[in-house]
């Protein structure tokens, strides 16, 4: 949080890998994957007139575009996990709350009876709450970690019982209806833009994949497009004409969602 600018950011992504377990291996995946980056990347600069600094740079994008990729891939699994597992946890929760329990002691009860990241969320957050952090603070940090918008429904509600009392019990229920609610939309609104997607993930496979036909069947027209001034400038073309269609395809299909 120290950092100008970027502190906010940087805060939030390091709670995002904790949250998605590659903290404690962070180490050791990036080197793996940096060093696989670069040797493709080198492999791809020798075809350049700039070999070693085409290189570097292709070894750079793979490496970002690789690293944003996984980790996207694995935050979207572990959140998929917990927003199936969520309506679960705070029928759990209204039951201890309406039997007594107060709502700090209710997350390591409910993380014995859960399997998943939101298990695992539930036992963060009880550990916490036994060294004594407050428990508005430690909700609010753990809503840093877990990017998904009913969660942090969740942890709006468990802050405003804190504030200003009420029936928690009633307003969880009704919280978790709405997510199961939310939920069969969701599946309504995936099947309907099924063929959308799939047809954006045809269209960016098909320039990697021409590309490595192109490098299997005609080596000398692959080096055309990156040894030649003109075969460099349609490669970036094709680039970026489809990079632009499928932040389109994308945008479009986040809409209907």
């Amino acid at each position: 949080m120290r950092v100008p600018l970027l502190g906010r950011a940087l805060a939030i992504l390091w709670a995002q890998l904790a949250f998605i377990s590659w903290k404690k291996n962070l180490v050791q995946r990036a080197l793996s994957l940096g060093a696989v980056s670069l040797v493709i990347g080198m492999i791809m600069g020798q075809r350049t007139l700039l070999p070693l600094t085409m290189g570097l740079v292709f070894s750079l994008l793979l490496f970002v575009s690789t690293a944003v990729l996984l980790f996207r891939s694995t935050l979207q699994k572990h959140l998929k996990a917990l927003r199936e597992s969520l309506p679960e946890a705070i029928d759990a929760i209204t039951r201890s709350c309406r039997a007594g329990v107060p709502v700090a002691n209710t997350f390591a009860i409910v993380a014995e009876h859960l399997s998943g990241p939101l298990a695992k969320e539930f036992k963060t957050i009880d550990h916490w709450l036994k060294l004594g952090i407050p428990l508005r603070q430690v909700i609010q940090t753990s809503a840093t970690r877990v990017p998904m918008a009913e969660y942090r429904f969740f942890v709006v509600i468990l802050i405003i019982n804190q504030e200003a009392g009420g029936r928690l019990g009633e307003t969880l229920e009704r919280l978790s209806a709405t997510l199961r609610d939310r939920r069969e939309l969701q599946l309504k609104v995936q099947s309907k833009t099924s063929e959308a997607r799939a047809s954006a993930k045809i269209v960016a496979a098909l320039f990697p994949c021409c590309l490595a036909y192109l490098y299997m069947k005609s080596p000398e027209d692959f080096s055309f497009l990156f040894s030649d001034p003109v075969g460099t400038s349609v490669l970036i073309y094709a680039l970026c004409s489809v990079s632009l269609g499928m932040l389109v395809t994308h945008l479009m299909v986040k809409r209907v969602g």
